[in-house]
């Protein structure tokens, strides 16, 4: 079956490119003053790739143009806040930072399916951003939650996908009032199923997907007891502390962290669409490493909104991993104040730390990293994560990777480099 062409509006293109230049050069900042094991030539070089593969979805094809910024949305500056209909701008900034990921698999796709590729991991990012604003914003229960997650994202990998079978769903399960995204949900539940179904890999990776998925759904069903009208964290702790996660030490709002978060799930929809030689005889640590990634990731991001999110009546994971007993306790959010210190935001961000550097230690053996790859993707997660805090408070983003720069180096270390020009030719 020939594959129907799909493409995102030149507007879209120009906010994600306008994002990685910027989070590149704040990136390459950093490097006056940080030794993270990558020098300011080879993160530029990872920059200027990820540019040149987002231009590539510029490039008309026929297809069917995708627009996904709200309407009335007319500027698009990196740190913009919320759209009248979901937070368009930070949606695409997470979007931007999975982009990067394809550094890691881009010479095993044709540029086609690089292009594919992408555009997939920006569909799926904008998808589940959407889902998160619509269950954030309204009241959804737990299991209305959990019921429409699972439709959408169950729906994406779908091989006997229907699209009236799933307008039909949808249409019952969305609020009245946020219909107005319904034709946009659909039109990216059906466009990554196409992209998805029919890559090389795609149906190997089936169960893998579906059980990412699956966590997601449960994980984002349970935030509704994070939510002031529905607080209750203590049952989040008896669930929570029950899900995966493969070693002993974490804690029940890391495993949490890491059921609603999405990096591993991007790195699975790179390698579906790899069509030359891919060796996943270590995916299994992949996937291991990752589900720390993961963790971190979620987090970096709650530290920055921990205030903004208790004013709007959440409780977010990482005031919860800062103040675990006195959020338990809590009947309402209305009037609570933590008190947080400097003390308690570095604290955090060293265990975050912790977790990154054994994710990188996890993910680089054995692995010949020689584009330096993995220093360039952890250097990026707190740029694109904390950006709200670039020009604020940098000196948080600065002390989580200066934690960092033993492992970042030790990584640099164990690798022989090659030239970009070299890597160029590889790619």
């Amino acid at each position: 079956m020939a594959q129907r062409t799909v493409e995102l509006s030149s507007n879209d293109v120009d906010v994600l490119s306008d994002i990685v230049t910027k989070l590149g050069g704040y990136a390459k900042g950093l490097l006056d003053d940080l030794n993270l094991g990558i020098s300011k030539s080879r993160l530029a070089w990872h920059i200027d790739e990820v540019h040149r593969n987002l231009t590539r979805l510029r490039e008309s094809n026929g297809g069917r143009t995708l627009i996904l910024r709200p309407p009335g949305l007319n500027h698009s500056p990196m740190l913009d806040n919320m759209g009248d209909t979901w937070n368009y701008t930070q949606t695409l900034r997470f979007a931007a930072g999975a982009t990067m990921i394809s550094q890691r698999y881009q010479r095993f796709m044709s540029a086609e399916n690089l292009r594919r590729s992408m555009l997939a991991k920006i569909l799926y990012k904008c998808q589940t951003g959407i889902l998160d604003d619509l269950v954030d914003t309204h009241r959804y229960s737990y299991i209305e939650a959990k019921d429409l997650y699972h439709h959408v994202l169950s729906s994406m990998t779908d091989p006997d996908f229907e699209m009236n079978a799933f307008k039909n769903k949808l249409t019952s399960m969305m609020k009245q009032e946020q219909l107005g995204l319904f034709d946009l949900v659909t039109d990216i539940t059906a466009s990554f199923n196409e992209m998805f179904v029919e890559s090389p890999h795609g149906h190997e990776l089936f169960y893998q997907m579906d059980v990412l998925d699956e966590r997601v759904t449960l994980g984002q069903a349970l935030t509704m007891f994070q939510k002031e009208g529905s607080l209750d964290t203590n049952k989040i702790r008896r669930i929570a502390s029950r899900f995966y996660a493969p070693s002993d030490d974490l804690e029940w709002y890391d495993r949490v962290a890491n059921y609603v978060s999405g990096g591993t799930r991007y790195n699975l929809i790179d390698i579906s669409f790899c069509e030359r030689h891919l060796d996943l005889s270590h995916i299994n640590m992949l996937l291991e490493g990752w589900y720390y990634y993961d963790v971190v990731i979620v987090y970096l991001n709650n530290i920055v909104h921990i205030y903004q999110d208790l004013k709007e009546g959440i409780a977010n994971l990482s005031l919860i991993s800062l103040r675990e007993e006195e959020v338990c306790d809590l009947k309402t959010l209305g009037g609570y104040n933590p008190r947080l210190t400097m003390n308690d935001y570095s604290s955090h961000i060293r265990r975050l730390a912790g977790y990154a550097s054994r994710a990188l230690e996890i993910v680089t053996h054995g692995y010949e990293d020689e584009t330096l790859y993995y220093p360039f993707i952890t250097v990026m997660m707190p740029v694109v994560m904390m950006a709200d805090w670039i020009g604020k408070q940098d000196s948080f983003i600065g002390l989580y990777l200066d934690e960092l720069s033993p492992a970042l180096q030790r990584v640099a270390a164990d690798v022989e480099e090659i030239a970009p020009e070299a890597a160029e030719a590889v790619v």
